[in-house]
């Protein structure tokens, strides 16, 4: 139970930065008298020492033996007592729990403490109108389904021995094995067994598709190149040539791909382009319009809520991305970030357009929506998780349907120029 410890005038508000809010709160010894008490009562109930029952501990003992328990005490009771006081006079809208900071304690003199405020960012929402954007339509040329179609039987290519007695040439892939000698002598860990090497592309090592091309199977070359800053020789054997095979556009390509016919191959990749372009195109016009919200409507953010975010998104990004390919985790909190104020920026800023448009999300659209969701389920299993979960999220889900209509709201009242890509 909290004590009211009648702050008044010694509850001062020091600065404020953004939507952070701090105030400064004095107890003097009378106040603070009155708080160690609570303090050592409450801990009467639960400490204990040799000779005395849990609730029969002496209070003076119980001050003279666990002085940091009874600071931390009297510091939850004073801010607690503290924090309605400031709410109720300054009218803010916390966002986190407040945080204690700055303090300066001496028992039975004086207590002194910080408590620091995140609150929601405050705006009259403007610019959301007759906002000028572009939609870019890109259009699904022939050239592109051929092109997609080549990629996926490229994609699909395979590898099968050159014909006997078949020389290495430029098109050919080969496996070979070499040695790497510095003034004729061998380097350490310079000997490779197998490797691949595309004769057509780019090498690691220069001069090795040039050595190669020519040779036949089980054939040795020796050649010099630069390996970093120094020269080195080279010693190459030919174990296999092989050719790169990609499969044509026949019976069995098109029974894999679930067509009976060219025609139909391509009108399916057409709809798949064409969706994807459409996609791309909503995706920058929706960006257009983002940008000019969050241009014409500057906020400042609560620091915890962009870290909660960006953690948010790290973790997706974990699920998500190869362990090779993540840095360290304070890096891509770092790169995260302004991914995060971003997100942030957008749902403060459709909140307050909604708020004063009056845009709602009705219970008679949540059960729609419920209905929807139990449609894709089977079992009746799953619909009895699956309605629990959208219970939980409930409010949740609520608020992104009221985003959803905002953004319509504001896709609605756009000035849009249609362009084709």
């Amino acid at each position: 139970m909290n004590i009211a410890l009648g702050f008044g005038d010694k509850i001062k508000k020091i600065k404020q930065d953004g939507c952070v809010h701090l105030f400064g709160v004095t107890l003097d010894s009378k106040q603070l008298g009155e708080a160690s008490e609570a303090a050592l009562v409450r801990l009467q109930s639960v400490v204990s020492l040799p000779g005395f029952r849990v609730g029969k501990v002496p209070l003076a003992m119980i001050k003279g033996q666990f002085p940091s328990m009874v600071k931390d005490e009297v510091l939850d009771i004073a801010a607690k007592s503290a924090l309605p006081e400031i709410l109720k006079t300054s009218q803010l809208n916390p966002v986190v729990a407040p945080m204690l900071r700055g303090v300066t304690y001496e028992p039975e003199k004086n207590l002194y403490f910080e408590l620091q405020f995140e609150c929601a960012p405050t705006l009259e929402p403007k610019g959301y109108e007759k906002i000028a954007a572009t939609r870019k339509t890109h259009k699904v040329s022939d050239a592109d389904v051929e092109k997609y179609i080549t990629q996926v039987r490229e994609y699909n290519a395979y590898l099968k021995p050159a014909a006997e007695g078949e020389a290495a040439a430029k098109e050919h892939f080969v496996i070979v094995d070499y040695d790497t000698l510095e003034n004729g002598v061998p380097v350490k860990d310079g000997s490779v067994k197998g490797e691949i090497v595309d004769l057509s592309s780019p090498q690691t090592i220069a001069g090795l598709a040039d050595a190669v091309i020519g040779a036949k199977k089980g054939e040795s070359r020796e050649f010099d190149a630069p390996f970093g800053d120094k020269k080195m020789h080279f010693k190459v054997t030919l174990n296999e040539i092989k050719a790169k095979v990609v499969p044509e556009l026949d019976e069995n390509f098109l029974k894999e791909a679930g067509v009976k016919t060219v025609d139909e191959l391509k009108a399916n990749v057409r709809k798949m382009l064409e969706q994807g372009a459409a996609e791309k195109t909503e995706k920058e016009f929706l960006g257009q319009l983002e940008d000019a919200l969050i241009k014409s409507n500057p906020l400042s953010l609560p620091p915890t809520l962009v870290k909660e975010e960006a953690q948010e998104l790290l973790e997706l990004f974990k699920r998500r991305a190869p362990m090779e390919q993540r840095l360290p985790d304070e890096a891509m909190l770092e790169r995260l970030k302004p991914v995060a104020e971003r997100n942030l920026s957008l749902t403060y800023i459709l909140h307050h357009i909604a708020k004063k448009e009056k845009i709602e999300a009705t219970d008679a659209e949540l059960d729609a929506e419920l209905e929807k969701v139990m449609a894709r389920l089977n079992t009746e299993e799953e619909k009895v998780k699956g309605r629990e979960l959208f219970e939980k999220r409930k409010e949740y889900i609520r608020a992104s349907m009221v985003e959803s209509k905002t953004m319509d709201l504001v896709k609605g009242k756009a000035v849009v120029k249609e362009e084709n890509v």
